[in-house]
């Protein structure tokens, strides 16, 4: 982590998707809850209070929720990656980690879920005096 990152979580986001293999996961949406750590290039928002400096939490989820209900995904792990392609053509994201989570996977388990991460290459905001 580099000194003008900034940690952004979003915890607990719960959405309707079509997932799975079996077909009762096919035949209705399912909550899957998804878990984010975007790592972003905080030296402009730090200072400016403006949103453009920054992801906009509505347009982060938004963006999944289109994507979720954009089509069938069989398993957790592609979904996570497609969350994750997302995010980095999408945000001005340095890092991101997503976690997707089905609750009802399992009957005996609490969830079933799968994490990833990736890291994008992006410039460095500059911060100029006015």
């Amino acid at each position: 982590m580099s000194l003008e990152d900034c940690l952004i979580q979003l915890d607990g986001l719960s959405l309707p998707a079509s997932i799975g293999i079996y077909d009762h996961e096919r035949a209705a949406p399912q909550p899957v809850d998804i878990d984010l750590l975007l790592a972003i290039d905080g030296t402009l928002a730090v200072r400016s209070d403006d949103i453009r400096h920054t992801v906009d939490y509505d347009e982060v989820v938004d963006a999944i929720a289109a994507l979720l209900a954009s089509r069938h995904f069989n398993l957790l792990e592609h979904l996570s990656q497609a969350v994750l392609d997302l995010l980095g053509a999408r945000f001005p994201v340095r890092r991101a980690e997503v976690t997707i989570a089905k609750p009802l996977a399992v009957p005996r388990a609490r969830r079933v879920s799968v994490s990833r991460r990736a890291e994008w290459k992006r410039e460095a905001m500059k911060v100029v005096a006015v």
